[in-house]
């Protein structure tokens, strides 16, 4: 019996451990705590990531588990690091809840269905965002003449349903309707290439994270836009066969959005493709290089796109990636975006998908809604926008990059824009440091400024008097005699296209005319040769022979021979020559003929023009005398405004130049019965027909010149030597001409003063008081054969030796010595005030009369005036005799008191001593 109830109460005993252990198995793990499991096993202390769970339970191991995908880069596109963490579906009620993690650093697989469980809201109220881009309206503007030769591959591979998210659809959707609304991009034009294609079937996580079925229209117009699959064979087909089409004047773009990644045993990026394939860097290249596009521009905005632009980078491709090889790229924080491709579309709209007008910080984009922008300049505005760029943000960092022929014609790459593939130039004019010019306008004076180019100083066309441009690439003067009737013209032609020049596809013209300061088009074309106004001449209008590549320049020599006559008239003369070059290609008119305007052949409206009015003065030579012409070409009266500029940048610092300029009488009584209008100049008092330049820069307005007026003009240039030149150099002066009434350059020549090393001139002025009152002002300090001039205070020359004598003056008066070598003109001067000298020496009183003595003898039409103490009434006056050295007046009636003695001059009271009688 006892053994019985033993035995019962033993299985009783078991029976309900039995039932407990049972009961312990069988405790669910909730979704929630299968979230602080994950939390707390991925250490997020900071809860920096985004947690995604499993819609049913996974079976791994014979066991069900909660699958948690932990996104540690939230906002990065795929791949970076991420981890699976496999939380138990149950557990006993006694132990943890068991869990094991797998990191990875790869992306969502896309096998399992995910809900957000924990996921930081970032696009709030915005989540359900379209960007809408509003059709251009067609009267707004001129339609796009290069929209049907645009084309466009929009590829967004989506990679899988889990992470094909909300966001790159939108980014097509944005980019689609730029080219469409914006740009008139033909629908066929555009192939769209995206995740699952046309399959109805689920493959978009939505901001709501909702698994759809990408929207095929982009535009909204009702039509489907999506085409194609995301697949390698897809992207290969569509691609090889557009690019088989594509021509010279076609415009490709690629544009890649989602997502990307980083192969560490190939060592490549690749661009994840739909259902997990990979398109790698050389693949891309080999499908892109067939064909012959003439520009092919590809953007970048999945992760570590930055690894494409090794492979893809070419001379008429333009690569633009969001981030570099290593990096991640990632969206914006509050829009349904990705950061870099969102601003670069908006830079290309003008608008952002909101709605709003783009804006830079930096001149990056024209101004203006509907003025396009360039590729470069889209690329630009992304960078500085980008908020992911340059240390911004705190926890990312994107460092987008770009490759293109620099100072191609890919930099003039827009929408709206397909320049030619191969283009020529010779100079576009420009100098590193312009320079601001100030013009006064005809009538009422007014100053205006803009910048200032001398473009008809270009060092891509010059002369030689031997055949030795190829090594001397140098401008000279030209040496030319009836014993010596040849020159040699020289002429840089660069290729600033993309693909090479090919042979007898362009020309190259050269023309020559003796140095005007204006050269209207029909002086270069030679009608106004037989009418002896200017000697001009053609030189040469023939194909380019060699083929020049994009990037690179050719030299081309051709030699001239001057006729007889030509010789003897510009021997006479005296005067140098202009050159002007003009590049074009075989199959379109050369330039002269393109040009507006009826008279001026607008040289820097071009770049495919080029001129050389240049010319190199050698003072130690006695050649600093400058000699040009300014012709008025007109067939009209012409009023001229005249600039003259030093520019500083060529020459060492303490040299200066004093500058004259010599124009002829009639020319010069037309512009002072205009009232000498200008700025920094003046009539030269002691020379007729010159005017004193006394600044870096003057302005000589209101040349009135009649219609076929001619006018020799000289210029003096002296250069101030108050200390040293210490190595030879240059001083540069550029002269422009405008027409006063529009304010046009017409014009303009650059004289090159050389400068050889030589000791400053320091003259200095010793004073002496001669015994009859006057100053001997005497030239010291002088080291060297020199010419004197002295001048008074209004800058009048009164004494040409190294000595002059002044009388004493009744004021201070300032006067002038100036010295010029007789070796090379160098000039300086130096001053020397000299004191009043009062006249009135001492006044004595004898009761019948007074005495008065003088210090200097009295000058002529002087009297003496005795006055009342305030000077109000004359008591006695006498005129006194030149010469004089004292004089008595009588007072024997004059009352005692204070009176006032005063000397006149020439009507004009000089001097005054009061005195007690």
């Amino acid at each position: 019996m006892r053994k019985t109830l033993f035995l019962f109460i033993a299985a009783l005993l078991y029976s309900a451990a039995a039932v407990s252990q049972v009961f312990e198995r069988l405790v669910s793990v909730k979704p929630q705590e299968a979230l602080d499991v994950a939390v707390k096993a991925c250490s997020d202390n900071k809860s920096q990531y985004d947690y995604f769970i499993s819609e049913t339970s996974v079976e791994k191991d014979n066991s069900l588990f909660h699958a948690v995908f932990v996104d540690k880069k939230p906002g990065a596109g795929w791949e970076h690091p991420c981890a699976y963490v496999y939380v138990r579906t149950t557990r006993s009620t006694s132990e943890a809840t068991p869990y094991h993690i797998v990191e990875e650093a790869t992306h969502p697989k896309g096998t399992i269905k995910m809900r957000p469980i924990r996921v930081h809201d970032r696009y709030g109220s915005n989540s359900k965002f379209k960007p809408r881009v509003a059709k251009l309206n067609a009267n707004a503007g001129e339609k796009n003449s290069f929209s049907g030769n645009t084309y466009a591959v929009i590829l967004s591979g989506g990679l899988n349903m889990e992470s094909n998210e909300e966001r790159y659809w939108n980014d097509c959707s944005f980019i689609y309707q730029t080219l469409r609304n914006r740009y008139d991009v033909p629908k066929n034009n555009i192939k769209v290439i995206m995740s699952d294609g046309t399959d109805p079937s689920e493959d978009m996580k939505n901001n709501n994270g909702e698994y759809v079925s990408s929207p095929l229209d982009l535009d909204y117009d009702g039509i489907a836009d999506i085409e194609y699959a995301a697949t390698k064979e897809n992207v290969k087909t569509v691609l090889k066969s557009l690019c088989t089409k594509l021509t010279d004047k076609d415009h490709l773009l690629l544009y890649v959005i989602d997502h990307g990644g980083y192969d560490t045993q190939a060592k490549q990026s690749y661009i994840c493709l739909w259902n997990e394939e990979k398109l790698y860097p050389g693949e891309l290249n080999e499908w892109l290089s067939t064909g012959n596009a003439g520009y092919i521009n590809i953007l970048m905005g999945q992760c570590h796109s930055g690894g494409f632009v090794r492979a893809l980078k070419g001379n008429n491709r333009i690569v633009a990636t969001a981030c570099s090889e290593d990096e991640l790229s990632y969206g914006c924080e509050e829009l349904p975006f990705d950061e870099f491709v969102y601003h670069w579309t908006s830079a290309l709209n003008g608008f952002d998908a909101e709605g709003n007008q783009v804006t830079a910080q930096t001149d990056t984009l024209p101004t203006g809604a509907l003025k396009p922008v360039t590729m470069i300049k889209a690329f630009e505005y992304a960078n500085e926008h980008d908020m992911y760029t340059d240390g911004k943000f705190p926890y990312a960092e994107e460092t987008p990059c770009l490759s293109y022929l620099k100072n191609s014609t890919a930099e003039d790459l827009a929408l709206d824009t397909i320049p030619p593939t191969v283009y020529l130039y010779i100079t576009d004019g420009s100098v590193e440091k312009p320079y601001e010019a100030v013009i006064i306008s005809h009538n009422p004076l007014k100053y205006s400024k803009f910048k200032w180019l001398n473009r008809w100083n270009s060092s891509d066309v010059w002369l030689r008097n031997q055949a030795d441009g190829f090594e001397n690439q140098k401008h000279e003067n030209p040496k030319i005699s009836e014993n010596k009737r040849d020159i040699y013209v020289y002429t840089k032609v660069k290729n600033r296209g993309v693909k090479p020049c090919q042979s007898k596809s362009w020309s190259l013209a050269t023309w020559w005319a003796e140095s005007s300061l204006v050269i209207t088009k029909e002086i270069w074309e030679g009608d106004y040769v037989k009418s002896k106004n200017i000697l001009a001449g053609p030189i040469c209008d023939e194909w380019i022979e060699e083929q020049i590549n994009p990037g690179d320049s050719l030299i081309i020599e051709h030699q001239y021979l001057f006729s007889k006559r030509d010789i003897a008239k510009m021997v006479t003369k005296g005067k140098c020559i202009c050159l002007l070059a003009n590049v074009y290609k075989d199959t379109d008119p050369s330039d002269f003929d393109k040009s507006d305007d009826e008279y001026v052949l607008s040289v820097w409206d071009t770049d495919r023009f080029a001129q050389c009015n240049r010319t190199y003065l050698y003072p130690t030579e006695t050649e600093e005398i400058g000699k040009v012409t300014l012709f008025n070409g007109f067939r009209n009266e012409k009023d001229f405004v005249l600039v003259l500029k030093s520019d500083g940048d060529t020459v060492a610092s303490e040299t200066k130049l004093r500058t004259k300029m010599c124009v002829g009488p009639e020319l010069m009584k037309t512009w002072k019965e205009s009232g000498a209008s200008g700025m920094n100049v003046k009539a030269d008092v002691n020379k007729d027909g010159y005017m004193d330049m006394n600044s870096d820069m003057s302005v000589v307005s209101n040349l009135s010149m009649s219609a076929k007026q001619r006018e020799e003009i000289t210029f003096k240039f002296n250069p101030i030597v108050s200390q040293a030149i210490t190595k030879e150099t240059q001083k540069q002066i550029d002269v422009a001409v405008y027409d006063s009434e529009t304010g046009k350059c017409l014009g303009g020549e650059s004289f090159i003063i050389n400068l050889k090393p030589r000791p400053a001139i320091t003259p200095m002025i010793e004073k002496t008081l001669n015994a009859d009152g006057t100053y001997t002002l005497v030239a010291t300090n002088i080291d060297e054969d020199v010419t004197y001039e002295w001048h008074d205070s209004e800058g009048k020359i009164i004494g040409t030796g190294n000595s002059i004598t002044i009388p004493a003056n009744s004021a201070n008066v300032d006067y002038s010595l100036e010295v010029a070598s007789v070796a090379d003109d160098a000039i300086n001067t130096a001053t020397m005030t000299v004191e009043r000298m009062p006249m009135i020496k001492e006044v004595k009183d004898d009761g019948r009369s007074i005495d008065v003595s003088f210090n200097t003898p009295v000058r002529k039409n002087t009297s003496m005036r005795v006055l009342s103490s305030t000077g109000s009434s004359v008591v006695s006056e006498c005129k006194l005799v030149p010469g004089t050295m004292d004089c008595t007046m009588p007072v024997a009636n004059v009352t005692s008191g204070v009176y006032q003695i005063t000397l006149v001059e020439n009507g004009v009271e000089t001097e005054s001593m009061k005195y007690m009688k």
